[in-house]
């Protein structure tokens, strides 16, 4: 019972669960470099390059439960600075072999607090990857590479202000990352990536992660829950052999752009130590990603659906879309926005839902009793909008609003106390500086 009530706790509590800090946007170095596109060398040449960013924001939160000694100051500032490293060389025949790094401070890697001391914003390397590219044959990744849904899903809506759904903020403005690209948002996975070059307009990817554990130093993979690993404490259950397929449609019609694409997700179980401990049975991950984008004469229109078994939770070493508890509902997550950019203006809107199963969370009705096989419900809006001030300059505002209902499910605010529905708003304005 104490395990369903931390849970619980964890479901709303700023800064915990759902203060997940960044998205970041598309960065400006070749992690994200398209499959068959040659990555930055010209051919018998070597590109080595130090990327960055600092972002930087000021910003007012509120909502249930916040109140009290635990209400959140405001305004607020919020401010971290990464690195992007990157090296690629071409050989004589046009084959790329690079490596592209993503560095953060440790207080980045779990959105926590930043610290006021060195050992809170010690630099680690948060996401990396090796390659091997070519136009001819695509491009093969690996270390930790983007898997297949969330390198090739479109729709989700997350290029105004600072992300919208996927914005810079905390709870009330950044639900758990549940669209194409949610799975690696948080806590980048181990994993092999293949993906096609582009033909008639469509691109294919694979992807294999044999278990859900991030980048180490161990001289081997550490699986899931093995005694004395940074896993062996998770809660919920983790994925083994998880398999993506996903492909992309891109082609444009006279002055209209469109894409598309489509994916499916499988994994396995592999439960933690508590969930042995606390006797709890799971289910294989089984979901759909569908999404699409349409852009003509500035205005862009986008939506992105996810749908199937999997959860809602970060019970996934740090990610959601893990197994879900033998027994839950499907979970279903949408987004639909429109955009306009104009000159150097850019403004946006989107509405977005999460249908889950309380259980995800461990809630528990007032007599205890866990409450898997009910239905929760996420509703939120997000508007936003950008100015560039000049090449990797930019500055934002984004505004959201969003409330969550458990009927049955008692939800631990905050402030100690218990609802069935929250809400939540946030206005934030911020500056991007990206080299």
């Amino acid at each position: 019972m104490r395990n369903y009530l931390l849970a619980g706790a964890a479901f709303i509590a700023v800064g915990s669960l759902l203060s997940v800090g960044a998205r970041a946007q598309s960065p400006v170095f070749p992690v994200d470099s398209t499959a068959g596109k040659l990555d930055g060398a010209a051919p018998g040449s070597v590109t080595v390059t130090l990327g960055g960013r600092i972002f930087s924001a000021i910003e007012f939160q509120g909502g249930t439960g916040n109140n009290g000694p635990d209400q959140r100051s405001n305004p607020q500032l919020f401010s971290y600075i990464r690195l992007y490293p990157s090296f690629d060389y071409a050989n004589p025949s046009g084959v790329h072999f690079g490596v592209a790094i993503e560095i953060r401070t440790g207080a980045g890697f779990a959105g926590s607090q930043q610290g006021v001391g060195s050992e809170s914003n010690t630099l680690g390397v948060f996401s990396g990857q090796g390659y091997v590219s070519s136009d001819r044959f695509g491009k093969f990744a690996f270390g930790t590479p983007n898997d297949a849904i969330d390198q090739l899903g479109v729709g989700v809506g997350d290029d105004f202000g600072t992300g919208g759904f996927f914005g810079e903020y905390g709870w009330v403005n950044s639900p758990i990352w549940m669209m194409a690209d949610a799975y690696d948002g948080d806590i980048p996975k181990q994993k092999l990536a293949y993906y096609s070059p582009s033909f008639a307009g469509f691109t294919l990817g694979v992807s294999y992660q044999p278990t859900s554990v991030g980048l180490s130093n161990a001289g081997d993979l550490t699986d899931n829950g093995a005694t004395g690993s940074a896993f062996a404490t998770a809660t919920g259950a983790q994925s083994r052999n998880r398999i993506e397929g996903a492909a992309q449609y891109a082609h444009a019609f006279g002055p209209v752009a469109v894409k598309a694409d489509v994916g499916y997700a499988h994994a396995e179980v592999s439960k933690s130590a508590e969930a042995l401990a606390d006797g709890l049975n799971y289910q294989d991950v089984s979901m759909v990603n569908v999404g699409g984008q349409l852009n003509f004469a500035g205005f862009e229109l986008e939506a992105s659906v996810n749908t199937g078994k999997f959860a809602y939770n970060y019970n996934d070493s740090g990610s959601p879309m893990g197994p879900s508890l033998q027994g839950a509902h499907n979970t279903t997550a949408y987004i639909a926005g429109v955009g306009y950019t104009f000159g150097p203006y850019s403004i946006g809107a989107q509405y977005y839902g999460v249908q889950f199963d309380q259980g995800d969370f461990g809630l528990s009705n007032s007599a205890g009793t866990l409450q898997t096989g009910h239905s929760g419900r996420l509703d939120g809006v997000a508007v936003g909008g950008s100015y560039t001030v000049g090449p990797g300059v930019s500055v934002n505002f984004d505004f959201a609003d969003n409330e969550t209902k458990t009927p049955g499910g008692l939800q631990t605010l905050q402030n100690g106390g218990t609802a069935t529905t929250t809400h939540g708003t946030l206005l934030g304005i911020g500056t991007y500086i990206n080299w």
